[in-house]
């Protein structure tokens, strides 16, 4: 059975990070055709709701803008932090409206990427001649920029999946070697064809370096003494005590 007339990947590999007291601008979810290419929307609404449901922006027009659509939120200083938070979107693509849900967190301060492509540049000059073509000049003129996104996103999914809070985060130690590290192993990925001497070498250096950055990776809440940083790590679970009964 058609539901739709087309559909189209609604791409936001994070949740929304909401900073209490601050205008902001929030993103919607990137829409990609059957094609890979980008579809803009014609129009939409977007909500954002408080973790009981009622509303703090309710059905306001989104605006599009360079093939993005885009809303703003103000939240309060009185709002409480905390998870359960949600953006609700509505986007109108064709004639039809596309229904989005998206957790959200309220933050009394939210990280931001510390990388730009200079940074590569700096640490691999060759990069600025590599860019594949599907990024570069006759693609999208994103540049390397695609990988520093995925880096960063990679890092938020790891503090939330460790189970931490991040409206607590006071810092994130170490997280420029961290990205910069990771983005310039997703660009060297990106070369999809005959990787030169130079960059395997560089490709196999870079798995130890991002042993280095991860081992030096610390995050600080706001429950921490000053002189606390934790270290990341994956979420270790322990089965009962016992062994197990059919």
């Amino acid at each position: 059975m058609t539901i739709r007339a087309a559909t189209y990947a609604f791409g936001r590999p994070i949740p929304y990070l909401l900073q209490r007291g601050a205008t902001q601008t929030i993103d919607c979810p990137v829409r990609h055709g059957a094609g890979g290419a980008l579809v803009v929307p014609t129009g939409g609404t977007y909500s954002v709701l408080r973790p009981g449901g009622t509303p703090l922006v309710s059905a306001a027009p989104v605006v599009v803008s360079s093939s993005i659509a885009t809303g703003t939120v103000t939240p309060s200083a009185a709002e409480a932090l905390g998870a359960g938070w949600t953006v609700e979107l509505s986007l109108v693509i064709g004639g039809n409206a596309y229904p989005v849900r998206i957790e959200a967190f309220l933050c009394d301060w939210v990280p931001l990427c510390p990388v730009s492509e200079a940074d590569l540049y700096l640490r691999l000059p060759e990069l600025r001649h590599r860019v594949p073509q599907s990024q570069g000049e006759r693609g999208t003129g994103e540049g390397w920029q695609p990988q520093i996104d995925a880096a960063w996103y990679e890092l938020v999914r790891r503090l939330l999946s460790d189970g931490a809070r991040p409206w607590t985060i006071r810092g994130v130690h170490g997280s420029y070697d961290w990205v910069l590290t990771r983005a310039l192993q997703l660009c060297i990925d990106a070369i999809s064809v005959g990787l030169d001497e130079s960059l395997a070498e560089r490709k196999r250096q870079l798995h130890f370096d991002m042993q280095r950055a991860a081992a030096g990776l610390r995050f600080q809440f706001d429950e921490d003494t000053a002189a606390l940083r934790r270290g990341q790590g994956p979420v270790t679970r322990l089965a009962p005590v016992g062994r197990p009964t059919w």
